[in-house]
């Protein structure tokens, strides 16, 4: 029984040692520069969060798209509302 138990422990302990984190395949400022790319792959980790929200690619592609998207918003100019009116 004892060995078992040893047994079940040390595999345990080996799947857990892994190896290496995984790393993106692709950096923001090439996600920046490469919109197809950007967005399909933003559109993945949108669309399943829960599996892919917190991988490398996922998070540097979010920050691609959050700085592109800051900057078209930022250089679309003045909305020109209407300060008279209420809504």
């Amino acid at each position: 029984m004892k060995i078992v138990t040893l047994a079940v422990v040390f595999i345990w302990g080996a799947a857990g040692c892994s190896g290496e984190p995984e790393t993106a395949r692709h950096t923001v400022e090439q996600y920046r520069a490469d919109k197809s790319l950007r967005q399909e792959v933003f559109g993945k980790c949108a669309n399943d969060p829960g599996t892919l929200g917190s991988t490398p690619d996922c998070i540097n592609a979010r920050e691609a798209e959050r700085l592109e998207s800051y900057g078209r918003l930022r250089d679309s100019g003045p909305l020109r509302l209407d300060p008279k009116k209420k809504p």
